[in-house]
């Protein structure tokens, strides 16, 4: 699958939660999300998600790309679920973003089952949660979230600046075309 950042996302969606695993297969990331591999779905576009989720509830689209794999879910959020991302993130990492539609947004990272930092844009560096909150702080500064002071810069775009530091700092990334117009793997996180 050809990459191409993740900053497209906002754009591309109005409401997201974007889990990523590094290092996980579909199967894998489905099973730790508490989905059942067994009843992953070849071929779904968003819409047909979107369709899918009337009937089923929380539906993610799933893949691979740049050694981590991702669910997307564009009406439901599973992947914020604290517990949920301690399990993804047992003996790998996690990151997990979350659009709602409106203000806040959200950030986390889990590294081997912690929750090592956690935020939404526009907080100082002593209001970040988690394990190792600290961790965080130099991503942030560099894409400028944070001056180098630790208070939150003011006038920037928040939604954006948290894609790309997953970018820069995690190396994340999306294939734009498949994700936006193409099929993708999905699976339902109803119960059964």
């Amino acid at each position: 699958m050809a990459e191409g950042g993740i900053q497209w996302i906002s754009e591309a969606f109005d409401t997201y939660c974007l889990t990523f695993a590094r290092g996980l297969g579909i199967a894998e990331l489905v099973r730790r999300m508490g989905g059942d591999a067994g009843t992953i779905r070849e071929g779904l576009t968003a819409d047909e998600a979107m369709d899918w989720s009337f009937e089923k509830g929380s539906v993610a689209r799933l893949g691979t790309c740049g050694g981590w794999a991702f669910a997307l879910e564009h009406w439901s959020a599973e992947g914020m679920e604290r517990r949920t991302l301690r399990d993804v993130s047992r003996g790998t990492e996690a990151v997990v973003y979350l659009n709602g539609g409106a203000p806040p947004r959200w950030f986390l990272y889990a590294e081997d089952g912690r929750i090592m930092g956690d935020f939404e844009p526009g907080i100082e560096t002593d209001q970040l949660g988690g394990d190792d909150p600290g961790r965080l702080v130099p991503a942030m500064q560099e894409v400028g979230l944070l001056l180098p002071d630790g208070t939150a810069a003011p006038d920037v775009n928040e939604e954006i600046k948290i894609l790309e530091m997953g970018e820069r700092h995690f190396g994340l990334t999306l294939p734009r075309e498949v994700v936006e117009h193409g099929p993708l793997a999905a699976v339902s996180f109803a119960p059964f």
